[in-house]
């Protein structure tokens, strides 16, 4: 499992990676060549300290966009992570993102570290989430960072941070313009420009360098994607285990429900599935402990019996 995920993560990090190199070259164009190279050992040295693990609290704060918790924050959460700590999933840091993204309540980032979403502490500010529910969330996202692999996560975001800035801008111009009829679908088509800039690159008077890096960045917006959403599927099957073995399943599954909606079905039977078998281990181990108590019952009788008919 953890040779399969680092192979799928690998094919959708280092696409964004190149991707976003090309970009900070485009960017940085301006410098004269000792500025580039002295740009590119710079990233280098920050991306093999934070492959060392140093510098993971302000680097998880800038890449996750987010802030320390207020007292507030950290009170709200306090019962959820004492639960979690129980259970084995506990986070050795939180820290809030600054605006709600839309995405799911609880992400992680680098090894220790997971990102809340504000509406998971105003769910559970005005009860509308239990403390089971927060702490589903926040231990899938950190049965999620242990399937990893979470050892090179910020040096990866560090090279593509160029490509994923350029990425997120893109999509929101889509989304500011969904309301353009086709514009959904051109965004899909999006390869037929990228076959026309290499072709004209090509043609004379044309640059061959551009184009090709053109297509390239429009190819990488197809792959890497692809490879990050499989990849973050086969971790979530993990995760999913992971919790429902801790004892959350109930949980799990409205958290399922709610993310995948009516998608959730083959989602949930593995949950139920996880969730059966602790109910079978708890009951093997209940079984077990029984005939280890009677057989020591039975062992005493035994010796002690001699020495009453003295």
């Amino acid at each position: 499992m953890r040779a399969s995920t680092k192979l799928i993560r690998l094919c959708a990090v280092v696409p964004s990676g190149i991707a976003g190199s090309f970009i900070a070259v485009m960017a940085l164009s301006f410098l004269p060549g000792l500025g580039l190279v002295a740009a590119f050992a710079v990233t280098l040295v920050v991306s093999l300290v934070l492959a060392c693990g140093a510098w993971e609290a302000p680097a998880a704060r800038i890449f996750g966009f987010a802030r320390g918790l207020r007292a507030g924050e950290r009170a709200a959460l306090a019962p959820v992570l004492a639960l979690l700590k129980v259970l084995e999933l506990e986070p050795h840091r939180v820290v809030m993102r600054w605006t709600d993204t839309g995405g799911l309540p609880v992400t992680w980032i680098g090894r220790r570290t997971v990102v809340v979403e504000p509406t998971l502490v105003q769910g559970l500010y005005e009860h509308r989430l239990t403390q089971e529910d927060a702490a589903a969330a926040i231990g899938h996202a950190v049965a999620s960072q242990r399937v990893g692999p979470s050892r090179f996560d910020l040096a990866a975001r560090l090279w593509a941070f160029p490509w994923t800035l350029l990425y997120v801008v893109i999509r929101q111009i889509a989304r500011a313009f969904s309301w353009v009829p086709a514009s959904g679908f051109a965004w899909q088509m999006r390869f037929v420009i990228g076959v026309v800039v290499v072709v004209q690159g090509f043609q004379p008077g044309g640059d061959p360098a551009l184009g090709i890096a053109t297509g390239s960045l429009i190819a990488i917006s197809y792959v890497a994607p692809a490879a990050d959403r499989y990849w973050r599927r086969v971790v979530e099957r993990a995760a999913d285990r992971s919790v429902a073995l801790a004892g959350l399943a109930g949980s799990m599954v409205h958290y399922a429900q709610w993310q995948d909606g009516a998608d959730s079905l083959e989602r949930v039977h593995r949950i139920s599935v996880a969730a059966d078998e602790r109910q079978q281990r708890k009951q093997t181990a209940r079984e077990h402990d029984e005939a280890t108590t009677s057989t020591g019952q039975g062992d005493a009788l035994v010796l002690t019996h001699p020495t009453a008919l003295r």
